[in-house]
């Protein structure tokens, strides 16, 4: 997983493991208080608050009659019987310079600072040559954004109603909500002004028209709803669902839950039935 944090200079920088993180904590270059998150999409918090971190403890200085001698105490004690025999007048202060054995000693802060290189080097790698998962999460998080609501740039109520009636025999492709909607309620709206329209002229023109007669006009209705089956079939490809379920309206029940989809936002970016009905905001 990768973790990210923040330096003492403000800048964000990510690892690809929490043993990554482990050594920064070891050398100190993560404190207690370093913001830290984990993953992409994780909240910021303080390095304590991670339980799989270790934080090295202030030690408690001993006593200087019990502090052990640093070092091997193997070579301290060699070193101690070798002082004594020496005598005061061929100490090594009064040896020539060019007979004094030359110590190499590695110096504490030498140590830290290799940790601190080779933690560094793999941040390098990292961002050099990312994983496979951390590409994937990056991605994830583009494809997250982009389609936002205020990343899309939508229709308005003419052009869905004008879009709907020129696609009224298109069952190919995706409609999104707000031409599927406005289309829907003014073809439903229009449909029933026609057939009220033609059921006053019928009794107008002959009072006595019988009930058989007006029956069979309110069968226009179901006809009219015919013009409907192709923005229904192309919002339900919106929600990447085939047109075949037009079929189960019905069905009780599954018909609501067929409505509550007919409401829901599509399917992000490309689906097997065509590209994002709407277009994106250009920036």
């Amino acid at each position: 997983m990768i973790y990210k944090f923040i330096d003492n200079n403000g800048s964000e920088i990510s690892v690809n493991s929490l043993s990554s993180l482990q050594a920064l904590v070891d050398s100190e270059t993560v404190k207690e208080n370093t913001k830290v998150k984990a993953g992409l999409r994780g909240k910021w918090t303080t390095a304590s608050k991670i339980e799989e971190l270790v934080f090295a403890k202030d030690e408690i200085e001993e006593p200087e009659e019990t502090q052990a001698p640093q070092g091997d105490i193997k070579s301290f004690i060699t070193k101690e019987e070798k002082t004594e025999e020496v005598p005061s007048e061929t100490k090594s202060d009064d040896l020539p310079l060019a007979s004094k054995p030359e110590e190499v000693t590695t110096q504490p802060w030498q140590n830290e600072k290799k940790d601190i290189d080779e933690v560094n080097n793999n941040i390098t790698h990292e961002n050099e040559k990312p994983e496979e998962e951390n590409e994937k999460e990056i991605e994830e998080e583009k494809i997250d954004h982009t389609y936002d609501d205020e990343n899309i740039e939508g229709i308005s109520v003419a052009a869905s109603i004008k879009l709907g009636f020129k696609k009224i025999f298109d069952f190919s492709g995706r409609a999104s909500r707000s031409e599927f909607w406005w289309f829907y309620l003014t073809y439903i709206f229009l449909s029933f002004l026609v057939i009220f329209i033609i059921m006053f002229l019928a009794i107008m023109s002959d009072p006595n028209i019988s009930d058989s007669a007006l029956d069979s006009m309110s069968y226009i209705g179901y006809v009219t709803g015919i013009g409907t089956l192709g923005a229904t079939i192309r919002r339900l490809h919106d929600r990447d669902i085939s047109g075949w379920a037009i079929l189960l309206f019905i069905i009780p029940l599954v018909n609501i839950y067929l409505i509550v989809l007919l409401f829901l936002k599509g399917t992000e970016g490309k689906n097997k039935f065509g590209e994002y009905p709407l277009s994106l905001i250009k920036k």
